[in-house]
């Protein structure tokens, strides 16, 4: 995250700044970065929700927390994928 405030920065100095920036973002491993950040966001959201679930004892039983972990991770990802799409 310290590297995308530094090109959120960047892109605020100055027009050339903004261009260099968006050249940052735009590369192949500016994307990738950004898919990752895309990912870490989706994981913790969903996760977020599956821990208030599993504070209000909805899928608390071991099968079912298994379950909803590996839907965390399939959910994630997928959203990851759709928004990679839009990126790319």
């Amino acid at each position: 995250i310290g590297v995308m405030l530094g090109v959120f920065a960047l892109s605020l100095e100055s027009p050339q700044g903004y261009e260099r920036a968006a050249a940052i973002l735009t590369s192949w491993l500016g994307k990738l970065v950004m898919l990752g950040l895309i990912w870490a966001f989706f994981h913790h959201f969903i996760a977020g929700i599956r821990f208030l679930l599993l504070d209000l004892h909805v899928g608390a039983e071991l099968a079912a927390a298994r379950k909803s972990s590996a839907l965390v991770l399939i959910l994630s990802i997928s959203l990851t994928a759709v928004m990679g799409a839009f990126l790319w």
